[in-house]
């Protein structure tokens, strides 16, 4: 069994509940998750212990906010760095969810990693509401099947892409279409971005925990022939 360490915590979202979930849906497929909200852990070695690093969180610097800046202001040092380096650099991956281009932008690099970074002022979101997923490709195994679906969740928008990002799938807001999941190379490292995630109900959107098992097993060399949607 593949093991995975979930960070989670932050503001304005139900990580409490969701990080839980996630551990759920992804020990349906063989992935054993361990969820920390003590971020030191990047700093003690203990990442190399794992598998797989999943972010369901949202820790940053540059908070607009005074009582958010007050409460969740983070700084990735150099040993964590280093760390989060050597840990790709063994081939092991990342699964990024929702909030994981908000997260770290003090460490310039990260946008390098996740393709793609949260910019106050360009990026936003549009309301949790029903959004209308389009499959762009169904020729990945981690689309394979699939058609396009909706989701009760929060639409992310415009993030600033650090070079190129090629959707596996998208979705349409005041006429734009937004990249909500894509894949990077990392050196040896598989990585996924999956855009959605802000709520329970997106964690209960059976396509998308669908979705979550295939990139958990994709970051991590496993997904062979991928099951039917259920």
């Amino acid at each position: 069994m593949a093991s995975n360490l979930i960070l989670s915590g932050g503001v304005a979202h139900d990580y409490r509940a969701t990080s839980p979930m996630l551990r759920t849906v992804l020990e349906e497929v063989g992935i054993q998750s361990e969820i920390c909200e003590d971020f030191s852990a990047l700093e003690s070695g203990a990442l190399q212990e794992f598998d797989l690093l999943t972010l369901n969180c949202v820790r940053w610097t540059c908070d607009p906010t005074p009582g958010w800046r007050e409460e969740w202001h983070f700084e990735l040092s150099s040993r964590a760095r280093t760390e989060l380096l050597n840990f790709f650099a063994q081939g092991r991956g990342l699964l990024a969810l929702h909030c994981a281009t908000i997260c770290f932008d003090d460490w310039p690099e990260f946008r390098r990693i996740l393709g793609a970074w949260w910019d106050w002022g360009h990026s936003g979101h549009a309301p949790v509401q029903r959004h209308a997923m389009h499959i762009r490709s169904a020729d990945h195994p981690i689309t394979q099947g699939l058609a396009d679906f909706e989701i009760e969740d929060e639409l992310y928008t415009n993030p600033r892409i650090f070079d190129t990002v090629d959707p596996l799938i998208e979705a349409t807001w005041e006429n734009q279409s937004h990249p909500i999941l894509w894949l990077r190379d990392y050196g040896g490292a598989r990585i996924c971005y999956n855009a959605m995630g802000h709520g329970v109900e997106a964690f209960n959107n059976p396509t998308n925990r669908l979705l979550l098992q295939r990139a958990g097993l994709w970051v991590l060399g496993k997904l062979g022939s991928p099951a039917s949607p259920q």
